[in-house]
């Protein structure tokens, strides 16, 4: 799967399944968690990225953790809590072994006028390193409005160039997950 069809892929499942959660989970309506541990996989290259070194591809893949709190108020806002860590090893065309951490939080609101639309604050972060000469340090934290297939960004701070901030799908530029 390419990369910017894949970030958006795991953006839209992590939502839709904390919006399905919310729906059908008594639990989770009323603030219980729920947890997802789930595959993940990656190829990333200098093509996308252009902090990576020319002709440069790495490849990764681990278990990814979510952990989604959907709680709704009186007034019938939902608000969505996501915390999604994942932790593995990569590996480039040459054979170089890279560890990679990624890490992105979340918290958004739909509103009593608009609830099919939500809006919040988002944390990412992805970081490549180890022995060879690939090296990422990635990141934002922006204000996100989003109905799970659209994504419009406040960017507060960005470092390196994780992903596109353009309104519309994701597309990952050096932060694959």
């Amino acid at each position: 799967m390419k990369r910017s069809a894949r970030s958006a892929i795991l953006f839209v499942a992590v939502a839709v399944v904390a919006l399905a959660v919310g729906v059908t989970s008594a639990e989770a309506a009323n603030g219980g968690a729920t947890v997802t541990t789930f595959p993940v996989s990656f190829v990333l290259s200098s093509a996308a990225c252009s902090y990576l070194p020319a002709g440069t591809t790495v490849t990764g893949s681990t278990l990814e953790r979510s952990i989604t709190t959907v709680r709704t108020d009186g007034n019938n806002v939902t608000t969505i809590v996501n915390a999604t860590h994942a932790h593995g090893t990569a590996t480039d065309q040459v054979g170089n072994v890279y560890v990679f951490n990624y890490s992105n939080e979340f918290r958004v609101s739909n509103t009593v006028a608009d609830q099919g639309v939500f809006s919040g604050l988002m944390t990412d972060s992805f970081s490549l390193a180890r022995n060879g000469p690939a090296s990422l340090h990635n990141g934002f934290v922006a204000e996100l409005t989003t109905d799970f297939s659209v994504f419009s960004w406040n960017v507060r701070h960005a470092s390196g160039d994780p992903i596109a901030f353009a309104t519309g799908p994701v597309v990952a530029h050096c932060d694959p997950l």
